[in-house]
């Protein structure tokens, strides 16, 4: 053997320590090393000019996100119909109707009976009596009691001249034994206390209890007391 051999075995074995440390050493690094590479993600490269492209979220996607899931309570919709209801205080109410008297000043001689009969002095009967009567001179002004539309006026030897008002919704007036405004034609359009004549004598059935105005209220094609919208005790 050489004396080189002999130089390099003498100092492996006087190193033999030290190189086993270091190969260790060597060995460890390169596996962390493979580790730490082995983590990381490879990216494939994209051709020059183009560019990733991101896909549109679907309004339908967004939408069924946003759904309650079974339990849940959509608190919107609640707030929603809050926001349509209406506090009670703000709910339309009906209107009191309140007619105008259709004679100023004037008496009343019969009153309306449905359930008894009165006496006709002209007729020499007892007949029923389905309005009011309001006696003042003749001439004396009728108005409207309430505003509507003319939907007749009519006259007759024995009835006189009758005035029937239309106030909707199934109400009417009729104003018997008055002399009518002779501009007052069906289809005109009147409102309450509007003159439409003056009080006469010419309804013959009852002419001995002289001049005054027959008064009566018609709803929905029945004849009804009409105090229900004078209110005589009050005025």
């Amino acid at each position: 053997m050489s004396k080189a051999n002999n130089s390099v075995l003498n100092f492996i074995r006087r190193n033999a320590y030290y190189l086993i440390i270091g190969v260790a050493l060597i060995v460890t690094a390169l596996v962390i090393l493979a580790v730490l590479l082995g983590r990381e993600q490879p990216v494939a490269e994209l051709p020059k000019g183009e560019s990733v492209k991101e896909e549109p979220i679907s309004d339908s996607d967004n939408t069924e996100s946003l759904k309650p899931t079974s339990g849940e309570t959509d608190d919107s919709a609640d707030k929603g119909d809050d926001k349509e209801k209406e506090p009670e205080s703000s709910q339309p109410t009906d209107t009191r109707i309140v007619f105008t008297l259709p004679v100023s000043n004037a008496a009343v001689t019969k009153d309306f009976t449905s359930a008894t009969v009165v006496y006709n002095k002209t007729l020499g009967v007892y007949t029923g009596h389905m309005g009011v009567d309001f006696s003042a001179e003749a001439g004396t002004k009728v108005v409207a009691a309430y505003s509507g539309t003319v939907e007749s006026v009519t006259s007759s030897y024995l009835e006189g001249t009758t005035v029937t008002i239309d106030h909707g919704n199934g109400l009417k007036t009729v104003y018997n034994s008055i002399e009518a405004d002779e501009n007052l034609v069906a289809g005109k359009t009147v409102s309450a206390g509007q003159v439409i004549g003056t009080v006469s004598d010419n309804n013959r059935q009852e002419y001995k209890d002289g001049p005054h105005l027959h008064f009566e209220t018609v709803l929905d094609g029945l004849k009804i007391d009409p105090e229900t919208y004078l209110m005589l005790a009050e005025k």
